[in-house]
């Protein structure tokens, strides 16, 4: 099924319900962890910038105390485009970042449904594809103005992609991005809009921002790797503009929603988590991020409150199409498996049940292989599954600075009830496409469509009986950007056969 036949019916399916914003807000934050902001961290040795803008909409809106992404930004990023997880995307680490055509975007959901047309932008860093149309071609934003790369090398100096165009720019990033956020606001007038807004800030390089912006005095201009007093400013300097910013939206008819995209750098983490336990890595430090929603869709009875059930990145991406009255499942190809699971109700009655098969964060290690370290939390037990085989099972719905590895020792029968339920989930998450068609073309092939993997090493085998199975000779693979994978046997025996795939 092609991309345009699967999502030309998507503007009939909308279900307007009571939680519902005209406009959304998404503003990411790169490099922040819950140890980093005083409404996510009661540890008394901790310090924190001053951030009155996240405080207040905190105080306005919801917050969330089991909000888990990936151990860095680019699988989080991929992960809230898509409803997916890494290991299906493909987008396993910052250096394995390309987002795939065949994959159905949020920005393409929403202009399918209709619902807002294409009043949709996405501003800031990127970081899921080096091409200057990438946003634009493979995201489906139909406005992109920031940058590509995961780093700046200098903040005030650089050059951004304006829709396919690189443009040299001498503006301090974080202000430069609220202002392209704000004139992009403005000229929508009274039209609903979507905004994905994503930061630079407080990514490294460390450094001293306008001194309008922050209250650090007598930090120097360039922070050294580990100066936490640079990192603080940097993270005052972007509360500073997102406050700018939300003078330009009006909170009864928008939604904001605030996040991390993973952990803070180990440089700078501070406790409860040890600096390795920090971005990168598998523990709470690097994949338990910040997250705050307040605006329209959030009753007012929820104000200052904190939800401490587990939430995924991917979640957003259904929980977005929500608030714009759109049903992901019905709009999303039946090829592509969505992991997302809409938790816009949670915002309208402070209630929110899910299958307990779904509540997990499978998250794959920074080295960025398929079959590397990955992680599944439960409520209150956390199991890790390292790529030589050994586990790691932590109790951290109390305790996030998981001291101590329970399968070092001799297991009670809650921690041994935990292990194998965490294992026997993991397990089910396979990187294994589902086959949605079998027949016979007009040339005399047998072709298999089978749901889109971006990293599936994938090997059609043929067999006259279940027990002896060998490789289709000249077997075809087609991919050509829709959901599916067409694994074509050109020259099928004229007797009966069996078929299997095998992912290698």
């Amino acid at each position: 099924m092609s991309r345009l036949r699967a999502t030309g019916l998507a503007c009939l399916v909308v279900a307007w319900g009571s939680v519902r914003a005209d406009n959304v807000l998404l503003i990411i934050a790169d490099d922040l962890g819950t140890d980093s902001l005083s409404g996510f961290n009661v540890n008394p040795t901790a310090s924190f910038p001053p951030t009155p803008t996240i405080d207040g909409l905190r105080a306005q809106g919801l917050a969330f105390g089991r909000f888990y992404a990936y151990p860095t930004c680019s699988p989080t990023r991929a992960s809230i485009m898509t409803g997916r997880h890494a290991f299906r995307t493909g987008v396993l680490a910052p250096e394995i970042n390309q987002l795939q055509p065949n994959d159905f975007t949020l920005p393409e959901a929403l202009v399918a449904s209709g619902v807002i047309g294409d009043r949709l932008a996405c501003i800031g860093k990127w970081h899921l594809g080096n091409d200057a149309d990438s946003p634009n071609e493979i995201g489906g934003w139909p406005h992109f103005v920031g940058t590509l790369g995961g780093a700046l090398l200098d903040y005030d100096s650089f050059d951004k992609v304006v829709d396919g165009v690189t443009v040299p720019n001498s503006a301090y990033a974080t202000t430069e991005n609220v202002n392209d956020a704000v004139a992009w606001i403005d000229a929508r007038g009274t039209e609903s809009w979507f905004l994905w807004l994503a930061f630079n800030a407080p990514h490294t390089p460390l450094h001293r921002p306008p001194n309008d912006l922050h209250d650090y005095d007598s930090i120097s201009d360039d922070g050294a790797p580990g100066s936490r007093d640079h990192y603080e400013a940097m993270v005052q300097a972007m509360d500073t503009e997102i406050g700018r910013l939300l003078g330009a939206v009006d909170l009864a008819e928008t939604t904001v929603i605030f996040m991390g995209d993973n952990g803070t750098s180990g440089r700078v983490i501070q406790p409860p988590f040890a600096s390795d336990h920090a971005k990168g890595s598998l523990y709470e430090g690097g994949i338990r991020v910040p997250m705050v929603i307040a605006g329209a869709a959030v009753d007012p009875s929820l104000a200052g409150t904190a939800y401490d059930g587990i939430i995924h990145a991917c979640d957003l991406y259904a929980t977005i199409l929500e608030l714009f009255g759109v049903v992901a499942a019905d709009v999303v190809p039946q090829e592509l498996v969505l992991d997302s699971r809409s938790f816009a109700p949670l915002l309208d009655t402070g209630a929110y049940s899910r299958d307990p098969a779904d509540v997990m964060a499978l998250t794959p290690s920074s080295a960025g292989t398929a079959d590397g370290d990955r992680t599944i939390v439960g409520q209150e037990f956390k199991f890790i599954l390292r790529e030589g085989g050994a586990g790691e099972l932590y109790r951290v719905d109390a305790n996030p600075r998981e001291a101590v590895n329970f399968l070092a020792g001799t297991l009670n029968a809650s921690q041994q009830a935990a292990y194998d339920d965490l294992t026997a989930r993991l397990a089910g998450y396979a990187n294994q496409p589902e086959v949605h068609r079998m027949h016979f073309d007009g040339e005399g092939g047998f072709n298999l469509e089978l749901g889109w993997f971006a990293n599936a090493s994938l090997t059609l085998e043929r067999g006259l009986n279940l027990v002896g199975w060998e490789a289709v000779p000249g077997a075809e693979i087609i991919d050509n950007g829709d959901p599916v994978i067409i694994l074509r046997d050109p020259a099928p025996p004229d007797d009966r056969a069996f078929y299997r795939v095998v992912d290698e």
